[in-house]
């Protein structure tokens, strides 16, 4: 096997390990205009900063599409060594504010 195929080989064994750092519940419906989402990032992808930047970038995507915005409800956050950050958004999507 030459160099460049064992460093091809290498970036995609890394990638995959990377991809089980982080997850997301994606957004689902709980009540009528009121959704949520659950993040969870391991120290590698940020931690719990990770995880709050993956569940507000959801949640903004989300609104976004229906040309709202977001309006964070409740969130709650916690971190552990093994399991890395997690949040867990309660949000709605409101009429943008005119300017």
């Amino acid at each position: 096997m030459d160099r460049k195929s064992k460093v091809v080989l290498s970036l995609v064994f890394v990638s995959q390990l990377l991809v089980g750092c982080a997850s997301s519940s994606g957004v689902f419906q709980v009540e009528p205009d009121t959704y949520r989402v659950a993040t969870r990032a391991t120290w590698e992808l940020g931690g719990r900063a990770g995880a709050i930047r993956m569940a507000l970038e959801e949640a903004t995507r989300h609104c976004s599409q229906s040309g709202k915005s977001l309006k964070v409800v409740n969130s709650s956050e916690s971190y552990g060594h093994f399991e890395g950050g997690r949040v867990d958004m309660t949000f709605t999507c409101v009429p943008p504010q005119s300017q």
